[in-house]
């Protein structure tokens, strides 16, 4: 059966959306972005250096599906930049009769758009969509768009397989397929839990040649040698990110075997998405790296939700250094601020790893807790400190916007992040807008405690934050100012001047830090002006547009990570004094 793995290029005047292998979706803006005068000039400065990251999970259901003795087409329309008019054509080209679609929610409206028009240019090509959206909403799609077929769960390139084998050669359906009968135009469904057939033990090594890895090798911020890849330390029986701990007050006794448990993160879709972890053999995924150091690519990241700790790391980083990958190949990854020792920071710089990337959040214990994140902001600071002294370079994620964090609060994030720039154990930084996407535990209690501004279908392509989607004490264009905040708390006279002498290491620090950096920040910085908070959607893009109502009554059945909302504490509301010791403690040292 001839297959295409598809990201379809929707047009938006907000920017270039970020779609697979992306826990948070975000839309970059470029030099098509909207805006006039001073901004519009900005938006030229930026061009297109919108980041676009490797699909690990897409290219892995091409590799597999082209083993399974399959035909694939990999048709990734954002990456390359393709009109809707050049999309279409090349798949008059490829011919598929079978097309692989993700989507997040901030796309889903856009996405079933274009569903309906492929649909009527090629009406004999079969559709499946899925992602952490279709995951929550498995009914959804065929309400709004002709779909053939919605496939729950994240072990897609698993499910994938199964899809184009009982499709062309008459093999049972795995759980977690929904169609629509043609005879009663009822939903129908091969059982709800996303339990597909698991017929390797061990994930093929990606066919990089045929995902195209060149498209999604030069424009990523993450990357400081390029051309730079992504990798996977998860095994074949699960994936993402080894915590899971179960979330206070959640019983998830009575949830059909096979749902996921809601553990892990409550703003995360990946919980949904993919509950269960694993991690595959180490000297596998050696062999992997020594393959892509041979093909010249001269810089991983390891995009695994947090990377392997314990005894798997220490086998890794010793044949690491002993194949000799150290001294060729540049290596990052996700960590937990919990995770690792300051010797264990020492030992992943002496096998070449740089970029370590933590998700922060928040400067604020009650906030850190309520998520389920796990860790404390003392943790976050004493890695930080041990990762940037041992001479690794970490990238702070943040985020703003909870409803129960007043300006103060949100501050206090901001300025934990400059006083850590300051003493230079922060390299690089992300701030975003907290997204309470469907399926996630935080989706759930915010519809049960009503913190959504809006909800439903008609605001789906909303969720993409360039707004609040939760309501706050914080004024809009305050949330937006704040994210900003967070971009330039780096813009400090020591930090600046640390830099400055850091770009003369190398032709590779100098486009990193001066040529591509300046556009990422710049960039990043418009995706979150205040004025995108009065911008007014285009209507035309989408498949309906409602009004701002609060949480909406749903369509469809919702499938939330755990089952149901967790309970929520009532002292997440009430500030301690030991919060505000945070910042304090930190300019102390």
């Amino acid at each position: 059966m001839r297959v295409a793995i598809s990201f379809p290029p929707f047009e938006s005047e907000k920017g270039i959306p970020l779609l697979s292998q992306n826990r948070q979706y975000q839309v970059f803006s470029t030099r098509g972005s909207k805006g006039g005068g001073f901004v519009s000039l900005l938006n030229r400065f930026v061009g297109d250096n919108a980041t676009v990251i490797f699909p690990v999970l897409p290219a892995l259901a091409a590799t597999l599906l082209q083993q399974a003795g399959h035909e694939v087409a990999w048709l990734d329309g954002i990456a390359e930049g393709w009109s809707w008019e050049e999309y279409c054509r090349q798949i008059e080209q490829a011919r598929p009769q079978l097309m692989m679609i993700e989507t997040k929610t901030p796309s889903a409206p856009a996405i079933w758009k274009c569903i309906s028009d492929l649909k009527a240019r090629f009406p004999e090509m079969k559709i499946a969509l899925l992602g952490d959206h279709v995951t929550a909403f498995p009914e959804e799609a065929f309400l709004f768009c002709p779909v053939d077929y919605c496939v729950r769960g994240g072990q897609y390139d698993f499910a994938m397989v199964n899809l184009a084998n009982h499709l062309e050669r008459g093999e049972a359906l795995g759980s977690g397929v929904f169609w629509k009968d043609r005879l009663t135009g009822e939903i129908a469904n091969s059982g709800t839990a996303p339990k597909p057939p698991q017929f390797l033990q061990v994930r093929p090594h990606i066919d990089r040649e045929l995902a195209k890895w060149r498209l999604y090798a030069y424009r990523n911020g993450n990357f400081l040698r390029t051309p730079g890849t992504y990798g996977w330390a998860t095994g074949a029986s699960g994936a993402d990110c080894w915590w899971r701990r179960p979330v206070d007050g959640l019983d998830t006794s009575n949830l059909p075997v096979g749902e996921a448990h809601g553990g892990g993160c409550t703003f995360c879709s990946w919980t949904s998405l993919l509950p269960k972890f694993s991690v595959r053999p180490v000297d596998d995924y050696l062999d992997e790296l020594e393959h892509l150091a041979a093909s010249g690519l001269r810089e991983v990241f390891d995009d695994t939700g947090t990377f392997p700790v314990g005894r798997w790391l220490h086998k890794f980083v010793a044949g690491f250094r002993e194949r000799g990958l150290d001294k060729v190949l540049m290596m990052g990854c996700n960590m937990r601020a919990d995770a690792l020792t300051q010797q264990e920071y020492a030992l992943l710089a002496s096998a070449n790893f740089r970029f370590i990337l933590y998700g922060i959040e928040s400067a604020n214990e009650r906030t850190l807790q309520f998520l389920n994140k796990g860790t404390t902001p003392q943790q976050q600071r004493d890695s930080l400190k041990w990762a940037s002294e041992a001479g690794l370079e970490p990238h702070a994620t943040c985020m703003v916007g909870y409803p129960w964090e007043d300006y103060d609060a949100a501050k206090r994030t901001i300025d934990f992040t400059r006083e850590c720039f300051e003493r230079g154990w922060i390299n690089t930084l992300q701030g975003t807008i907290v997204m309470p996407y469907p399926g996630t535990q935080l989706y759930a209690q915010a519809r049960a405690n009503n913190w959504l501004r809006f909800d439903g279908p008609a605001n789906w392509h909303r969720y993409d934050m360039r707004e609040p989607v939760l309501v706050s004490p914080i004024p809009n264009d305050q949330i937006l100012g704040l994210v900003q905040g967070l971009y330039t708390s780096f813009l400090s006279r020591r930090y600046v001047t640390r830099k400055l002498h850091s770009v003369y290491q190398s032709t590779d620090h100098f486009k990193y830090y001066v040529v591509r950096g300046s556009k990422y920040l710049v960039g990043h910085m418009l995706d979150f002006l205040p004025s995108q908070a009065q911008q007014e959607p285009n209507a035309g893009n989408f498949t309906q547009i409602g009004p701002a109502s609060g949480v909406a009554d749903l369509p469809v059945k919702l499938y939330t990570a755990g089952g149901q909302a967790a309970p929520v504490p009532e002292q997440v509301f009430v500030e301690r004094a030991e919060e505000r010791e945070v910042v304090a403690s930190v300019a102390r040292t």
